[in-house]
């Protein structure tokens, strides 16, 4: 091989690892640095529509689809968190059951935050609170309640939740304790659950003092686990994102110990006109009641928007850009990184939508779940209402269900 060749050769691979991350070790911890593009470049998901369910002309009426699940039969499982219950779709649309309702009887909830598929055929609903997952067989059956108990007992309050290895739970939320007449210790955690509802492990803990004389949020300082922004991998390794302003995932083994945190070179997005509207005015209603109450809003969007394990096995993240000035035709784009941590590559979904106001869900079937009016609903839950003008209002289309494959 000539000389030429030889430097050729050297080139290629010179780009093609050029941006695998950078193992450091900071504080005894390792960490994964990114640079802000990913090794193997853009791919382009092009999506054919299948049906669609719901919007001006359906027959259907959605509140809130919040999660999607596909059984090993094919059917498409919706959670309807301000309905309370779970429409059930074919492959081919059509609409087949209605699972569970609101209330407080057997199979019933309010509200529920997160949606599972458990073993032998059952389904698991995750009410907030007071917080448990009401468990229910295919066809809707009440199948008991699992309740997790943490160690320090008192009110709980649950989020999102994920099966692991051996069937254990992993949860995020959070215990409430009343230490006086306006004070109370808040207690935030990510563990894990075993089939009696059992702490065995708790992979982060964040505890607040809280003084209702003296509430002043600072959201640039929010340390926390958020909604969606918490998965468990194949091999039972729980990923999180919990620093609302930096690129930033923690990797936990099962047991509990500390693998990795990765991080991606990243400018976060400032904030609209109408998002600043939007959230200032959701602070608002939901500080109210709260006299004195102080709140500093940020500029910026938070840095990580959402994870998700994609169909690749690869942990896939929805950011503040993602669906932020997307070239025509293209809703969303996503981080891939592979099990390492390293920025591989991105996934681009083409296909109709708004990557700030709709949600695609990915399921392992090559397929995905679009739904529209996403962002607006779950807002206007959150807040009891506020948050949006009149002219929004007015402006806002039923939420629509739209059931792609990739072509």
């Amino acid at each position: 091989m000539n000389t030429l060749k030889i430097l050729a050769l050297l080139l290629v691979l010179v780009v093609q690892g050029a941006w695998a991350g950078v193992e450091k070790t900071i504080d005894g911890e390792l960490h994964i640095m990114n640079g802000d593009q990913p090794e193997q470049g853009t791919k382009l998901l092009v999506f054919d529509e299948v049906w669609r369910a719901g919007g001006e002309d359906g027959d259907d009426f959605f509140g809130l689809i919040s999660q999607v699940a596909v059984g090993e039969e094919g059917n498409i499982y919706l959670l309807d968190t301000r309905l309370s219950e779970v429409p059930v779709y074919s492959t081919d649309g059509e609409r087949l059951d209605t699972i569970s309702r609101e209330g407080e009887g057997p199979g019933e909830t309010r509200n529920p935050s997160d949606m599972l598929l458990l073993p032998g055929g059952k389904i698991g609903l995750v009410q907030s609170f007071p917080g448990k997952v009401t468990m229910l067989d295919l066809q809707g059956n009440p199948q008991g309640v699992f309740q997790p108990v943490v160690e320090e007992g008192g009110f709980l309050f649950l989020m999102d939740c994920r099966v692991g290895l051996d069937g254990q739970l992993t949860a995020t939320g959070k215990s409430f304790k009343q230490a006086g007449p306006t004070s109370r210790t808040e207690i935030g955690f990510v563990s894990g659950f075993d089939s009696e509802g059992s702490e065995t492990v708790r992979y982060v803990e964040i505890i607040t003092e809280m003084d209702f004389t003296k509430i002043d949020v600072k959201e640039d300082e929010q340390n926390e686990v958020r909604y969606r922004c918490m998965v468990v991998a194949e091999d039972g390794r729980v990923y999180l994102n919990r620093i609302r302003n930096q690129y930033q995932i923690e990797v936990y083994h099962a047991d509990g110990t500390l693998d990795r945190i990765i991080e991606r070179e990243f400018v976060n997005r400032p904030r609209s006109e109408k998002e600043s509207r939007r959230i200032n005015a959701i602070a608002e209603a939901q500080l109210s009641q709260v006299p004195g109450a102080k709140f500093a809003m940020s500029e910026v969007e938070p840095a990580i928007g959402s994870l998700a394990m994609g169909p690749d096995g690869n942990l896939w993240v929805s950011h503040s850009r993602s669906g932020f000035e997307q070239p025509e035709g293209r809703m969303a784009t996503y981080d891939v990184f592979d099990k390492k941590g390293n920025f591989i590559k991105q996934m681009a979904a083409q296909c109709e939508g708004d990557g700030i106001a709709d949600r695609l869900f990915w399921t392992k079937e090559g397929s995905a779940v679009l739904v529209t009016g996403f962002t607006d609903a779950l807002n206007s839950l959150m807040s009891g209402g506020a948050g949006a003008t009149e002219e929004e209002d007015e402006e806002a289309a039923p939420m629509e269900i739209i059931f792609l494959k990739l072509k």
